[in-house]
Formats: C-alpha cells, structure tokens, sequence
C-alpha cells in the first residue's frame, strides 16, 4: 500500500522539519496544500526544502512555482480544472514532454472516478472516513461502489479523508491502491514524522500479507 502525505493547510513552524524526516523514513510525495498562503509565501516554505527532496514535492496552488523549483508535480483543483483548453493544453503537454511529473485530482463523486477519461499520476478519493481535520466532512461511499467502481479508474486511487493508521486495513479491504495521511498527523500529538513511520510499518505489513 502506497502512502502520500498532504501539508497542514495552517503554517506549521516544523512542518518542513518532520517532512524531511518522513523523506528520510521512505516517504515518496508530500502535497503542499497551502490554501491561505501568498505566492510569496510559498516560494519561501518551498525553498525550506533541501533541493534532493524538491523533485518529491507536489503542488496544489501556484503552479508556475513547481516549474521554477523543479518540483515533483502539480495537483490539479476544480478551479484548475474549470480553466481554459489552452491551460489543459500546457498542462498535457508538459506531461507528454516530461512523463515523470506527477499530476494528480481528487474525486468526490464515484461516478467521477471513470467518467473523467484522463490519466494521473495517482487520484484521491474524498471523503472516505469521517475528516480528522474538518468536522463538517463525513464520509459517503459504501464498501460495494467502491470495489466496483475504483479498478475502473484510469489511474491508482487513493483514499482521502479521515485516514488513520486503524483505517488503513479497512482502506486495503476496499480496494484502494493507497491512502493520504493528513489531519492523522497534524493534529496528533506526536510528532508528525513519528506517526508516518508507524503508518509506514502498518501499510508495509498489509502489503506483505497479501502478496
């Protein structure tokens, strides 16, 4: 089972700090999801990053940083995704010139999963627990849909919402290729790179049982 992780949308004085610390314990991507941040701002929170690790780096606002930084992709939000054929042409374009940048949506519908024909990196899948983060997020998809709806996907999907290290056998059971570990990090009272590494062990061994 693969593991993501998605920032704090607040500005965490250690985020980059524990971030750096879950790179070193195997963490592949890190989505910067800073919603309230200013370009300026979020140039400066980019440069925070040792440059070995901006290539794991995937944003979700400002994407002419990601070029700038040479980051590891964007993630494309509905107002992204509401934008023009000529923003969707540079998009697509940039992914057929460099097919290791990472493009990712999220889903909240499950009929969205296969009507949307194009093919990402990987794709969320929200909400499928109860938020950790956001009490008015609840989850809405039965386990049935789900086994039958994500392998249609044109890409892996990823469970998104409410995910703690108890729900990652439960994300396994349904189908779901991986999860995002978000408010199960930031919101703990742990340090944040202490809960990956357990999260990291728990989906290690669920992958190991069904191999």
């Amino acid at each position: 089972m693969d593991l993501v992780v998605i920032s704090s949308a607040r500005n965490e004085i250690n985020e980059t700090t524990e971030v750096v610390k879950m790179f070193e314990s195997g963490l592949e991507n890190f989505h910067i999801r800073k919603p309230k941040m200013s370009r300026g701002l979020l140039s400066d929170y980019i440069k925070r990053f040792p440059e070995e690790y901006r290539n794991r780096l995937v944003l979700h606002s400002y994407h002419g940083l990601a070029h700038q930084y040479k980051l590891g992709g964007i993630h494309l939000s509905r107002s992204h995704r509401k934008r023009g054929k000529m923003y969707h042409f540079g998009v697509w374009t940039r992914k057929r010139m460099n097919p290791d940048l990472i493009i990712t949506r999220t889903f909240h519908k499950l009929t969205d999963v296969t009507s949307d024909k194009r093919t990402y990196s990987y794709a969320f899948l929200s909400p499928v627990f109860d938020s950790i983060s956001q009490s008015s997020l609840s989850a809405g998809f039965s386990r049935r849909a789900l086994l039958i709806l994500t392998p249609q996907a044109n890409q892996p999907i990823y469970a998104l919402g409410g995910i703690s290290i108890d729900k990652l056998e439960s994300v396994a059971e349904n189908g779901f290729h991986g999860a995002a570990l978000h408010g199960c990090l930031w919101e703990s009272d742990e340090p944040a790179h202490e809960v990956y590494i357990r999260a990291r062990a728990t989906a290690d061994r669920i992958r190991d049982l069904k191999t």
